[in-house]
């Protein structure tokens, strides 16, 4: 029988072993990291999450996210409870992360990559508030992974668990769960057969019901009416946007989506998308660009409102750059001293407090300003519209 001491050694090898030190190193960075930086109970959703939680009704404003709330409903101290699982997202995300960039290019580039997701200043921030938007670190690059090894093994139980994460997924931030139904499709129909298409998008129907029939039954009124989620679709359908004529308020559009891509991806976007256009022949590369770009056009074309809504989509933007690793690197400093060392800057300039709303809130910084200010709430905008 094993000394202890043995059995040390031997847990100690397998950790600096080729397939488990860089995920070991990721997992232990971005858990201290989170850690380390969390702060109290904040952000615009933070108290309404606690407050369905606490009374046991499990939605705030459509579309609900029922199953994040009956999640966290599962522990005595909500707060806590919110706080744990964003953490423990963010860290299993960027795990996920390296072992999905591991099926692309060698090793050392997935653990360069892996670090890039794990410092992006968004979704850095979205792993230390009280929101829903940490499940998209996780949830959609699981996804792909298991999509991807469905691909090369044909195991029907990869299949199965392909369907389950894309049903927790879209469970818990539904929204995220509508844009990547298209991604889904184009596997179903060009990467499986006829029959493996039909089961892939049949269990996710099934699991999908798990939060669906929950949250219809949630938002009805004794009537039957949906009441607020109808209320909401009707927002949406008349809320102005690009589509509806060009102000200074549609345009903002661009700049909220626009401004915090340019700021946590420079380093690697024109790579990223030099890759997209010169290997737009492999299907793998078809499928990221299917996961960017139905959510992007809504954000752009439709609403958008905060810079971590860009967590379901940030995964695949660095996998198409994932073949360059100095840049990588740099764009892992980079958001790190984004996150760590900037916070907002209180001004009566425009542009400032642009860059306010739409990047420096979503920082350590912010955090601890507890900044949640719109831009047509901050002093100097008043006069610009």
């Amino acid at each position: 029988m094993a000394t202890r001491a043995e059995t040390a050694r031997s847990f100690g090898s397998a950790l600096v072993s080729e397939n488990f030190l860089f995920p070991t190193l990721l997992a232990a960075f971005v858990l201290i990291s989170r850690i380390l930086c969390r702060g109290p109970l904040y952000f615009g959703d933070g108290p309404g999450q606690v407050g369905t939680i606490i009374t046991k009704t499990y939605i705030v404003q459509p579309p609900g996210y029922w199953l994040f709330d009956r999640t966290a409903g599962l522990f005595s101290d909500p707060v806590l409870a919110i706080s744990a699982m964003n953490i423990l997202f963010s860290v299993a995300g960027v795990v996920v992360f390296y072992y999905t960039a591991c099926l692309l290019t060698g090793k050392l580039n997935a653990f360069l990559a892996a670090l890039a997701y794990s410092t992006l200043f968004y979704l850095w921030f979205s792993g230390e508030i009280h929101s829903t938007y940490a499940t998209q670190i996780f949830f959609p690059v699981t996804t792909f992974y298991l999509l991807l090894m469905f691909d090369r093994k044909r195991a029907a139980w990869m299949l199965w668990l392909a369907a389950l994460s894309f049903a927790a997924g879209a469970g818990m931030r539904p929204s995220d769960g509508a844009f990547m139904i298209p991604m889904a499709m184009y596997f179903a129909v060009f990467r499986m057969t006829r029959k493996e298409g039909l089961v892939f998008l049949s269990l996710i129907s099934l699991f999908c019901l798990g939060w669906l029939i929950p949250t219809w039954h949630a938002f009805r009124y004794k009537d039957g009416s949906l009441g607020p989620f109808a209320t909401y679709c009707m927002w949406f359908a008349t809320n102005p946007s690009i589509l509806t004529g060009i102000r200074p308020y549609t345009l903002a559009n661009f700049v909220r989506y626009g401004l915090p891509i340019i700021v946590g991806f420079w380093p690697v976007l024109g790579i990223a998308v030099l890759n997209a256009i010169r290997n737009r022949s492999d299907w793998r590369v078809k499928a990221m660009l299917i996961w960017i770009l139905p959510g992007s056009l809504f954000f752009v074309l439709i609403f958008i409102s905060n810079a971590p809504y860009l967590d379901f989509l940030s995964a695949a933007i660095l996998l198409l750059a994932v073949s360059a690793p100095r840049l990588m690197l740099l764009t892992a400093i980079w958001n790190a001293v984004v996150f760590l060392a900037i916070s907002p800057i209180p001004s009566k300039n425009l542009a400032m407090n642009v860059t306010n709303c739409f990047v420096l809130h979503y920082t350590h910084g912010g955090i601890q300003q507890r900044k949640n200010a719109t831009l047509s709430e901050l002093e100097g905008w008043a006069g610009h519209q």
